[in-house]
């Protein structure tokens, strides 16, 4: 429900961060996160900046399920702030 209520076209509000394709490598996108920042409202910016996931969640790695679980869990949690792009 909550990714049916986006519309097609998202204005993202800035202050914001790109993360690129992840292609289902959970380690990399952990290390993207240790670097720039986990979307936490405990000790993250998640309240103040945007995160923009491009597409390709999904495709090579090992462990595409872990990855596209845990960005869909961060949209619930974050619906006006975590956004995934079709790549």
């Amino acid at each position: 429900d909550v990714l049916r209520q986006q519309p097609t076209v998202v204005r993202v509000p800035a202050p914001c961060k790109v993360f690129g394709d992840v292609h289902g490598q959970l380690r990399s996108l952990l290390l993207l996160f240790a670097s720039f920042g986990f979307p936490s409202h405990l000790a993250g910016d998640v309240q103040g900046v945007s995160y923009i996931f491009n597409g390709d969640f999904v495709d090579r790695g090992v462990h595409q399920l872990e990855v596209v679980a845990l960005l869909f869990a961060l949209k619930l949690v974050y619906p006006e702030r975590i956004y995934l792009l079709r790549g």
